[in-house]
């Protein structure tokens, strides 16, 4: 609004109506009656401009890729004999940005005109939402009213993960051969410890019976060889807003993908397992393997709030007997979850629980790496 104009416009206005108190005669009120006239057509030229006014938006495919760049392109047309005086563009900005335009640029079209911009357009989550243009804002040839406008045929894309190929992680995977052995060595430890003797592995030492004693002891081995890696992934949707479950439900997918990359390639056997109505275990042992990982999580949709802890009570213990270390990536960790990993977890190896989130509370018995949900995957994990 441009409030210089509507400040003149309002001298007008007592100025006419002074006109009619004090002197009267025709010409006080048809000044009086052209004054009143000016916002009544400035409104409907508004109206005019939103009711002609065609807006054209495409990208590159509605099919895209998280934190991927595409070509983005925007057209917006004047097909009447009058002038558009300002146009306003503004975007869908919580989950995509488009970069080379302005949002608060303001346009003119002239009559029978069309106006084009090519662009780039980046989305910032997994999953399926609006992009590009949201609303606009027209203003009046005077600069008095502006009207905000939501278009009505707003794009949508379907935007896949990206695909994170960590060359290290922050947690636990600097070694491979750390969490492909884990603490025993690719064997399962019995309850019973002894006392440290010369030439055992320093990862055998029980440090709380260490602690207890004042005395080094060390686990007792009996068992199979074990040398797997089992990441459980979150199953259901905990929000209905979209500006929340997009964000932690974009940072469990492309976790469980760069963990499953990153393990592959170290030559240590991981397996996927997630919820589709049923459990499903995705073996990972080979890039083609990993690539048919990804394909599966383009499409993943998660389920019931209550789904995750439904995964763990379908969930046998005896899938996890080769497993030298358990990975749960979950959206929420509490008491339920806690307790639903203990269950499956009857072979008592390391568990290691990646968060989407920055809130749980502290368990002594799991390890719980809260990523949350700023910040780039590969950076927090």
């Amino acid at each position: 609004m441009n409030r210089r104009n509507l400040l003149i416009l309002i001298i007008l206005f007592v100025l006419a109506l002074a006109g009619i108190s004090f002197r009267g005669g025709p010409v006080p009120y048809i000044f009086f009656f052209l004054v009143l006239l000016v916002p009544a057509v400035c409104m409907l030229y508004i109206l005019f401009v939103i009711a002609s006014v065609r807006i054209y938006q495409r990208s590159d495919g509605r099919d895209m890729v998280c934190s991927r760049p595409s070509d983005f392109y925007i057209t917006l047309t004047n097909e009447t004999p009058i002038s558009f005086s300002a146009v306003r563009i503004i975007f869908y900005s919580s989950f995509s940005q488009v970069t080379d335009i302005d949002d608060g640029a303001v346009y003119e079209l002239a009559p029978h005109s069309s106006l084009t911009r090519r662009t780039r357009l980046m989305c910032r989550y997994r999953g399926e939402y609006l992009v590009g243009i949201k609303e606009l804002v027209i203003s009046d040839f005077l600069g008095l009213f502006s009207v905000r406008y939501r278009i009505k045929e707003p794009l949508s894309v379907i935007v896949a993960p990206a695909n994170i190929k960590p060359e290290r992680l922050r947690h636990g995977g600097e070694h491979p051969d750390a969490d492909r052995d884990s603490i025993s060595r690719r064997t399962h430890p019995d309850i019973p410890v002894r006392e440290y003797a010369e030439g055992d592995d320093a990862h055998l030492i029980h440090w709380k019976a260490s602690a207890a004693s004042g005395r080094l002891m060390v686990r007792e081995l009996t068992g199979s060889e074990k040398s797997g890696i089992a990441v459980i992934m979150e199953a259901g949707r905990h929000s209905e807003k979209s500006e929340e479950y997009l964000p932690a439900e974009n940072r469990v997918v492309e976790t469980v993908l760069a963990l499953s990359f990153y393990y592959m390639q170290n030559g240590v056997p991981i397996d996927v397992i997630c919820r589709k109505n049923t459990p499903l275990r995705i073996p990972v042992r080979s890039p083609g393997d990993h690539m048919r990982l990804y394909e599966t999580m383009r499409g993943y949709s998660f389920g019931d709030e209550d789904d995750t802890l439904r995964l763990f009570e379908e969930l046998s213990h005896d899938l996890f007997g080769s497993c030298s270390i358990i990975m749960p990536v979950l959206i929420r960790y509490g008491a339920a979850e806690h307790d639903g990993i203990c269950r499956i977890n009857a072979d008592r190896v390391p568990v290691r629980v990646y968060l989407a989130d920055d809130a749980y509370t502290a368990d002594e018995d799991i390890e719980v790496v809260a990523l949350g949900t700023s910040g780039r995957t590969e950076d927090v994990l």
